[in-house]
């Protein structure tokens, strides 16, 4: 998970720059994602060199510039900067602050622990709270942009409610059965929600809410290295959920994703939203 943010134009440093025997530059070794940059008028030294631009501390004209400098004419440099852009391997500056600041993790277990672990090292700072009245999550001091509700296997529907009717988005994370669940991601009045969901249960299973009240407060167990991958699973959707870009929605808005490491199988479940759910039509100033 990376939080970087650079001034300009920055090669992603998960990138990996190869020279193949041709002189061909090749960013990244998947070979199905590997980008070859053969430009016809420019040697290996040259777009080695215009690379090395591309470190987050110059913006695009300045890049434009100093390659210029470097006998790279500037529609070839802007042309470069395009390729390696539409692969995906670009950190792009931010003009301002994100929607997401303010994120809490809300949950008592080893999921709440390891997420808000990984948003530290990457900056965050997350609220944390656990077994608090939908109240006191929903109308603290300082309101949340997005919460976590970590480890309860059912999420309270007091508290399912309240987020919705505040407009705040949450994601759930649990481990069901040993396997790891992330999502939905709930934008209140634009996504299906975790009633939503409940109601489709139900169309399947008319017991489900007996079987619901009776997880509430329960906390998932599974294997550590479950424990792990699923949290890792979160920390990427949370990745994805701040940073905001349109190239990247985030992979849980209606949908939970499922990782089983018994089976190898991660697997995206779709939730519509529920025709006997009015969570999208809530008006606002409901929630005082």
């Amino acid at each position: 998970m990376t939080t970087l943010r650079p001034q300009g134009p920055m090669l992603h440093p998960r990138v990996t720059i190869l020279v193949r025997p041709s002189g061909v530059v090749q960013l990244g070794w998947d070979p199905e994602r590997a980008l070859l940059l053969e430009p016809p008028d420019l040697d290996t030294q040259t777009v080695l060199g215009f690379l090395r631009l591309l470190d987050g501390l110059r913006t695009r004209p300045q890049i434009l510039w100093q390659a210029g400098r470097s006998g790279i004419a500037a529609e070839r440099a802007a042309t470069l900067l395009a390729e390696i852009d539409a692969a995906g391997l670009l950190v792009q500056p931010r003009d301002r602050p994100g929607p997401v600041r303010a994120v809490r993790v809300h949950g008592l277990g080893p999921l709440s622990d390891a997420i808000s672990a990984g948003l530290r090292r990457v900056g965050i700072r997350p609220v944390r709270s656990r077994g608090d009245a939908p109240e006191a999550v929903v109308t603290g001091p300082k309101a949340d942009d997005l919460v976590v509700l970590a480890d309860t296997v059912v999420t309270d529907p007091r508290l399912a409610s309240a987020l919705v009717l505040h407009r705040i988005p949450h994601l759930p994370v649990r481990v069901r059965d040993g396997t790891g669940v992330v999502g939905p991601l709930v934008l209140p009045g634009e996504t299906s929600c975790l009633r939503c969901a409940d109601l489709t249960r139900v169309d399947y299973d008319a017991e489900w809410p007996h079987l619901a009240a009776q997880l509430l407060g329960r906390v998932g167990h599974a294997s550590p290295a479950a424990i792990a991958a699923t949290a890792a699973l979160a920390l990427g959707e949370l990745e994805a959920i701040l940073d905001c870009s349109p190239r990247r929605p985030p992979a849980t808005l209606d949908a939970t994703l499922e990782l089983d490491l018994d089976s190898h199988l991660l697997q995206r479940r779709y939730w519509a939203p529920h025709a006997a759910c009015g969570c999208r039509t809530i008006d606002a100033e409901r929630a005082t």
